[in-house]
């Protein structure tokens, strides 16, 4: 694994309030025992933050379907053209592997719209029931004709963010199954992500790497309050 210079860095840190803080940044330069990145922007409020020197945080490093994690500390201010931060580092061999990602999938209700490639159909709306860097579960509309099975489809999707703006992507995608939910006798569909490169998968695969950092938050919120 290399890490590379551009890629997306959250840093997490707990408060006094023993809450975990959030920060989205880029890597802007690699050094010797230094990581150089962008301000963070804090993913509650949207605003860059002011942070102090000897920080501590969490690091967590995406690329492709590998999540990293290791401790940095923020060392100082880096003056030039470009504002940046220096991190501590102390190399890609003590980052630890938290998972390995084999496109895992979140429960999550996500805006989309499905597109014909063929025209066989009129586009309509729906909602995600499980979505993935592989594919998704669609709710599928009553009455909605002409959708079938291993029919070619363009999925555009409104992925929410934290700052309350959302992201927009189109990929093109696949139906693999039609059924009926036997809970709700809905009917539903497996579509399946066929991106012409894996840099069209990455938003997806990095929202719902963030929904299971929110959950596991949530979790540790939770048995903090209870000890």
């Amino acid at each position: 694994m290399q890490m590379k210079v551009g890629s997306t860095l959250i840093l997490e840190h707990r408060n006094n309030q023993n809450e975990i803080n959030r920060y989205r940044c880029k890597l802007a330069e690699i050094r010797d025992h230094m990581l150089l990145i962008d301000y963070p922007i804090d993913e509650k409020t949207g605003r860059t933050s002011l942070l102090l020197n000897g920080t501590n945080f969490m690091a967590v490093y995406l690329i492709d379907d590998h999540v990293f994690r290791f401790p940095t500390t923020l060392l100082h201010r880096s003056a030039g053209k470009v504002p940046l931060l220096a991190m501590s580092f102390s190399g890609e061999d003590q980052m630890q592997s938290i998972q390995r990602r084999n496109y895992v999938r979140v429960a999550c209700n996500v805006d989309i719209a499905i597109h014909s490639t063929e025209g066989m159909f009129r586009p309509f709306t729906s909602l995600t029931s499980d979505l993935g860097g592989g594919g998704a579960l669609v709710l599928l509309p009553d009455k909605c004709e002409g959708v079938h099975e291993d029919m070619m489809i363009r999925s555009w999707l409104s992925l929410p963010r934290a700052s309350g703006s959302y992201y927009y992507l189109v990929i093109r995608s696949q139906v693999t199954r039609i059924f009926t939910d036997k809970r709700t006798n809905g009917q539903r569909a497996s579509i399946q992500f066929l991106p012409d490169s894996e840099k069209e998968r990455q938003p997806i695969i990095r929202y719902c790497f963030e929904k299971q950092l929110e959950a596991r938050k949530k979790q540790i919120d939770l048995e903090m309050r209870r000890s």
